[in-house]
């Protein structure tokens, strides 16, 4: 009897503890996409070269015009302090899972001076990590 009570509250622990500390994908692909607004916000280029995949592209409709960014000369800009320093205020739009390894976030990021809305698309690559893959933003004054 004690035996079967022991092993009842071993698998309970045993199935809420994987519970707890199991990855949930959308939380995942939120945190990512937080990273890459924080890193411009804090002018913070490690934290974007971990979660911009290097061959990634950035197009951003600014005044109606689009501009186009490698990740690596956003990393550059970012790093140079050309670019970010304002913090940002975060409002999740939207984020879905595609695939498995697909996802899309759309986020808003509002600082004092300009409106950012992204759309953020996601890939999980061989190592389990989320990174971003393509960015399209639309950029307008407040």
């Amino acid at each position: 009897m004690l035996f079967k009570k022991l092993t009842k509250t071993f698998l309970f622990m045993a199935l809420t503890f994987g519970m707890v500390n199991a990855q949930d994908p959308k939380t995942d692909i939120k945190k990512v996409a937080t990273q890459f607004v924080q890193g411009a916000d804090d002018q913070d280029a490690e934290l974007l070269k971990r979660v911009l995949e290097p061959n990634s592209i950035q197009y951003a409709l600014i005044g109606g015009k689009f501009n186009t960014f490698s990740a690596e000369q956003y990393i550059k800009m970012v790093a140079d302090k050309k670019l970010g320093g304002k913090p940002r205020k975060i409002t999740f739009k939207h984020a879905e899972l595609l695939s498995n390894n697909m996802a899309v976030v759309v986020i808003n990021a509002v600082s004092s001076e300009h409106d950012f809305l992204y759309h953020l698309s996601l890939a999980r690559s061989a190592n389990g990590k989320w990174k971003i893959v393509g960015i399209t933003a639309e950029i307008d004054k407040v």
